[in-house]
């Protein structure tokens, strides 16, 4: 049975340690079996770890995310973290398989405790990214010989050549001093740079590198957006106001029977009246 974990050594936490950090522990089965696994920490506090247990197949590789609690504020820059990650590991074999998942690791810590590997990984706290950069710069300029030799600046393109005039050969040549290195590349010379911290450089660029891809894809769709604005209020608006027509009516007046007729219907109701009554 075997496993392998990244990073084996040690777990860095970078500071200023007063937000939220997160770090991953890869395990990969290298075994021919399923292999169970356990996390536990001396901070449990501190530190929550999702998943805690689990089972990786037989060449898989499972992540575990470590997510470090916010402290009040930054401990001293010489303060040495003393908590640590203990990682354990069981083969499952074809009796265990038929085990529950809450009754596998009782199992087998009561009939066979001897089969359950271990592999502790230690926390450290690493200073600021900026403080590390310019603490190996300041070692780089110190590695630089005191009288450089000069460069010509003639023929000059995209990479940059370094020309120095012939020496007798009875004298040592001149030493070119290395060119800076990235920040991802290990320096020559600086003792106090753990490989780890080099790995963490690393990761961090990578996230920054994903970040501002993101920024520029939001950017993009931003702008479309704006764009599409822009275009809708410069349209013309195509509907025509119609006036409402008015429709003139013309009322006839009623019109009423001549005075003379009337008069004479008066006259002649009046004969009739004087000759019967």
């Amino acid at each position: 049975m075997s496993i392998e974990i990244d990073p084996s050594a040690q777990l860095a936490f970078r500071r200023p340690l007063t937000g939220v950090i997160k770090q991953t522990l890869s395990i990969r089965n290298t075994s021919q079996l399923p292999i169970a696994f356990k996390v536990k920490t001396t901070a449990p506090k501190q530190y929550c770890v999702r998943p805690n247990s689990g089972r990786v197949g037989p060449g898989q590789t499972l992540e575990v995310q470590v997510q470090m609690q916010a402290m009040k504020e930054d401990p001293p820059i010489d303060f040495k973290c003393k908590d640590k990650f203990l990682v354990q590991s069981v083969a499952i074999t074809a009796e265990r398989e038929q085990l529950a998942s809450a009754d596998l690791w009782p199992t087998v810590e009561r009939d066979a405790k001897d089969q359950i590997r271990e592999k502790k990984i230690r926390c450290v706290y690493l200073p600021p990214l900026e403080h590390e950069i310019g603490q190996i710069k300041e070692e780089e300029d110190e590695q630089q010989p005191q009288h450089p030799p000069s460069y010509s600046t003639s023929s000059f393109s995209s990479v940059t050549r370094v020309e120095t005039a012939p020496e007798p050969v009875d004298e040592p040549a001149a030493v070119v001093p290395s060119l800076p290195s990235p920040i991802g590349a290990p320096v020559a010379g600086v003792s106090n740079v753990s490989n780890e911290a080099v790995v963490v450089l690393k990761h961090e660029l990578e996230q920054a590198k994903d970040i501002i891809q993101n920024l520029r894809a939001s950017n993009e769709k931003l702008q479309q957006e704006a764009n599409s604005l822009r275009q809708r209020r410069t349209e013309p608006i195509s509907a025509a106001s119609t006036a409402p027509t008015m429709t003139a009516v013309q009322v006839k007046q009623p019109q009423g029977y001549p005075a003379s007729y009337v008069a004479a219907a008066a006259f002649i109701a009046f004969i009739f009246a004087w000759l019967f009554f």
